[in-house]
């Protein structure tokens, strides 16, 4: 049933009588009884969870960085061993304990520089799988080998003599054999050692072009380069041992290994000197960018495990299954660090490839939406387009920032994605802020533009890139059709274009990788929308609440547009989702393009799992129409005559008085007039007959929760569910804990159309239960005892719908009105929906919102405040009445009416009606528990300026016995009616 407010603060237990079995404290399993109460009855319920970040963001501005210690230390499980395919035979004996350690680095490298020589049971039967990377296993393995055994693959090298005065002999100095390859020329610079061979005679090698020196050109520009890079990496804080003695080594001309093809660089963990060592293929011929990125990789190495790399540790990242969620990071920051060695020697690029480290760039803006650690495999995949992500996290923070990642790797056994995690919170950021920002940033390809006044400074600074070759990998999107220009002025990331007319609505699904995004461009139609505001509409974007989604719109126009509106790639504007997820853009218009994007702000922290987890998000568009309000003469209700226990209340208690099995009372209390002049009253939980001979109700009495009853003249007649002996419901429970209370009804298609609210308990209390849904039931005008069709009506917002009807043939425009409530203890407020035609079940359902008539109910807002959960909107002289209790005021007897030209408001002049006088400790029934509520006009008994109206009055006392309040004053639960007249 149904109170004036919630009571979950009452010191108190709602009872009820059940059927024959006897009274009982809780709802039986059938739910034919409920306790007496209102369906507000129940805790406010909570504030809504955006579900993820909502309102203006606030200023993402790094703090000096602080070390952050995660709450728990990374405890990874053990990589399973490696499986170099069913041909390979050292590795998999030695992981069966079949063969030693030593023998195994001895007889792999075997394997690799003289196949032949391998014992035959030992012996590759065909190609091994990976032999880049086994030969980095075997590195590993040599790091725990003995000094023996580890000289065959960490052999020692030293740096040839002195050039002589003339010029360089790289090739004066005994052959090296390495690999299985015979190298007769070794150039030295500084720290560097390259080994390699001058190309002819069939002979692969570098090509036979000299400086006046005596050098090959191509030898002398990756020294070079090396002596570059490795002085700026030391300059921003990355470590590599100085050490001349043992130098660092490139070896050019690894073209094979095991048999099979090497197509690109790499470096080896453990090589020539006991440290990291490049191995390159004759087939590359990047001279000056090669060394530059190959020499990070050197890098990095020295942040794997301070203790040095042990076999266990360094498999678990190399080998399992993390290795590519390693590669990824490690390629993406090596290609940062190559364009930071340009940079910050002001360009200077000898052979022009300074361009080179942004080659992949489409390979991450082509496919925006795979995960943000995707791994495309070993020399190949955007995690080369990856160096995006430390280019902006750098600008975002300072130039320490990637070197705080491997540093996080070092000391907490860090994948990449949790090291940046760790960093971003060294930084106090938020990361899923910052995700954005990275993606917006990315579409913008530009340097951030100021927020206008009173936007906060700073506010945008997330939005864009510093670096000045941000042009440049937007000239990378060209010739690539996902990224192509399609008319907003330059290539930028895939998207989706739609061009959007005023009044449409529809639903997007964009299938995501974690971290990835999506980017939806809506351009505005011409010559749609209002006239009157320049062909404006309103653009609405529900993005749904989801905790894991951060979504914003970017508001500006094409390259070349008219009028004043920012052009791309300059922001005019930025819009954030609301509490409930929904981005609202006024004053949409041509030439405006509004861009939504969104990301998943999930990570996982391995690249392969990432990438085998996509997810569906839904984002639903609309463009909303300002709503034309009528005009009217509107003037305030002015009670000028009121009459209580108006008919029929005598009727109804009569009926109590005299009925062996019907109604004895009831609350909800609405009414439709038949075309015979016959009415059917709409009640929810109902007491049935007999009462006792002295007036009493018996503790057994039946309470089921909705009947109808139909007068006809003074005449009334009981309808419910089940038998006279067992009566049940008319609506019936779908499930032992659920039950259903009536709202509003009308006709529809000569018909009886009742909307009803289903209720589910979720708990033992007396308030443990909510709002579950909304359905709308159909009946034949001849047998009003069980529906012919039941459907369900919107109720994904959370509102009971069916507070208050106004049919179509009452509203005036051919609309029939649904108003519902927005519960609370205090303080309700009114929604309104509405349907063309009468039948509410398959009509389009349209919601108010400031902004327009919405197709979607949760982009429906709240209007007048005050409402109680049953109410009514009847049509007066050319404008609208409403009625209802006042719920501004905690237990409130006060009845209110208000006017409007609309059916949809606004309700203004609020004036007083009536006050209830039964309710509390001081109304006439003297009694703390009684309570009056939901009063509403019955528009079939009034007329002109004559209106009938009724009210609820019931008892918070639960006792089932004869001094209860219900049982020995049945006529407490009962409507009271009155007639007032407006002047």
């Amino acid at each position: 049933m149904r109170q004036i407010l919630a009571m979950a603060t009452a010191a108190v237990t709602l009872a009820a009588a059940v059927l024959a079995g006897g009274p009982s404290q809780a709802a039986p399993p059938d739910g034919t009884a409920r306790p007496v109460g209102d369906r507000s009855a129940r805790p406010a319920p909570a504030a809504p969870d955006p579900g993820h970040d909502t309102g203006q963001y606030a200023p993402q501005r790094a703090k000096p960085y602080q070390p952050v210690t995660p709450d728990r230390q990374t405890k990874r499980p053990k990589a399973s061993p490696p499986d170099f395919g069913p041909h390979e035979k050292i590795v998999r004996a030695y992981h069966r304990g079949q063969l030693s350690l030593d023998d195994t680095v001895r007889y792999g490298m075997m394997s690799v520089d003289s196949p032949g020589s391998v014992p035959a049971r030992l012996r590759p039967t065909g190609a091994v799988k990976n032999p880049a990377t086994y030969l980095k296993y075997l590195s590993m393995l040599s790091a725990n080998a003995t000094p023996a055994a580890s000289r065959a693959v960490t052999p020692t090298l030293t740096a040839p003599a002195p050039a002589r005065a003339t010029g360089y002999d790289d090739c004066a100095a005994e052959d090296y054999e390495y690999l299985d390859v015979n190298y007769k020329c070794r150039a030295s610079a500084g720290e560097f050692l390259i080994l390699y061979n001058v190309a002819g005679g069939g002979q692969p090698g570098i090509p036979p072009v000299f400086n006046p020196n005596g050098r090959p050109e191509a030898v002398q520009h990756m020294l070079n380069s090396l002596s570059i890079a490795v002085g700026e990496y030391r300059e921003m804080g990355y470590p590599l041992p100085v050490r001349t003695d043992k130098p660092y080594v490139l070896v050019y001309g690894v073209n094979k290994l095991l048999g099979q093809p090497i197509h690109a660089p790499f470096v080896l963990p453990l090589g020539l000197n006991q440290q990291p060592t490049i191995l390159v293929p004759t087939s590359e011929s990047r001279w000056d960018y090669m060394p530059r990125h190959e020499l990070f990789h050197v890098m990095q190495y020295q942040y794997w495990d301070r203790s040095g790399i042990v076999q266990d540790w360094f498999w678990d990242f190399v080998g399992g299954k993390e290795f590519g969620s390693m590669n990824w990071w490690m390629e993406a920051t090596a290609e940062w660090a190559t364009h930071q060695t340009y940079a910050r020697t002001g360009g200077f690029s000898p052979l022009g490839e300074d361009d080179l480290y942004a080659r992949n760039v489409a390979d991450v803006l082509a496919k925006p939406g795979q995960a943000l650690n995707s791994w495309g495999g070993l020399g190949t995949g955007p995690q080369y387009g990856a160096f995006l992500l430390p280019a902006y996290l750098t600008e975002r923070t300072d130039g320490a920032f990637v070197r705080h990642t491997w540093e996080s790797v070092r000391d907490h056994d860090h994948l990449p994605i949790e090291a940046i995690r760790n960093a971003v919170e060294g930084y106090g950021m938020n990361f899923k802020h910052i995700l954005l920002g990275y993606h917006i940033a990315n579409y913008r390809l530009a340097r951030a533009n100021n927020a206008p006044l009173p936007t906060p400074p700073g506010s945008w600074d997330l939005y864009g890139y510093q670096d000045s070759d941000a042009t440049l990998w937007r000239s990378n999107l060209y010739g690539h059709t996902p990224t192509d220009d399609d008319g907003l002025g330059d290539a930028r990331p895939a998207r989706k274009k739609h061009t959007v007319a005023a009044g449409t609505h529809t639903e997007y699904q964009d299938i995501l990788r974690k971290g990835g995004a999506v980017y939806h461009d809506f351009w505005a139609k011409a010559q749609s929308g209002d006239p009157s505001c320049g062909y404006c509409s309103t653009l609405l974007v529900d993005t749904t609440k989801d905790p894991n989604r951060s979504s914003a719109i970017i508001i500006w126009s094409p390259k070349g547009s008219p009028g004043s509106l920012a052009e791309y790639p300059t922001i005019q504007t930025v819009k954030y989702p609301d509490a409930g997820g929904l981005i609202t853009v006024s004053n949409f218009a041509y030439p405006m393009v509004a861009t939504l994007v969104t990301t998943w702000t999930e990570l996982d922290v391995h690249s392969q799992d990432a990438a085998e987890s996509p997810k569906t998000f839904t984002t639903y568009m609309e463009t909303t129409l300002p709503i034309k309000e009528r005009q009217c003469s509107l003037r305030a209700p002015n009670v000028t005559s009121l009459h209580l226990n108006a008919a029929p209340e005598a009727t109804f208690n009569n009926y109590a008085a005299s009925t062996p099995d019907g109604w004895t009372g009831g609350d909800s209390t609405y009414s439709v007039k038949l075309p015979d002049g016959r009415i059917i009253w709409l009640f929810s939980d109902t007491w049935l007959g007999p009462l006792n001979a002295n007036g009493t109700r018996p503790t057994t009495a039946p309470l089921v929760n909705n009947t109808f009853v139909v007068q006809n003249g003074n005449n009334l007649t009981t309808y419910h569910g089940g038998t006279a002996g067992a009566p049940r419901p008319i609506m019936g429970p779908t499930s032992t804990t659920t039950w259903f209370w009536i709202g509003d009804g009308h006709l529809s298609g000569g018909r009886l159309q009742a909307v009803y609210q289903e209720y589910l308990k979720f708990g033992p209390g007396s308030w443990d239960f909510r709002f579950n849904r909304n359905v709308v039931a159909d009946f034949d005008l001849g047998n009003l005892r069980t529906p012919v069709r039941v459907r369900d009506l919107p109720s994904a917002s959370g509102v009971a719908w069916g507070s208050a009807l106004l049919p179509a043939s009452r509203s005036g425009d051919g609309y029939t009105y649904i108003y519902g409530v927005d519960d609370s203890p205090t303080h309700k407020q009114m929604r309104i929906a509405r349907v063309q035609g009468d039948d509410l079940g398959s009509g389009t359902w349209q919601y108010y919102t400031p902004w327009g008539w919405s197709f979607r109910e949760q982009n429906a807002r709240n209007t007048l405040t005050g409402i109680a959960n049953e109410y009514s909107v009847t049509p007066w002289n050319g404008q609208y009445l409403l009625l209802s209790q006042d719920s501004t005021e905690a237990f409130s007897g006060q009845i209110m009416a208000y006017t409007s030209c609309s059916p949809f408001g606004p309700f203004t002049n609020r004036t007083p009606v009536y006050r209830m006088p039964e309710p509390g400790p001081y109304g006439s029934y003297w009694n703390g528990n009684i309570i009056a509520y939901n009063a509403h006009v019955h528009a079939s008994l009034s007329s002109g300026n004559t209106f009938v109206a009724s009210y609820n009055v019931n008892s918070m006392d639960t006792r089932v016995s004869p001094e209860g309040d219900h049982y020995r004053d049945p006529g407490i639960y009962r409507p009271r009616f009155f007639r007032f007249t407006l002047g």
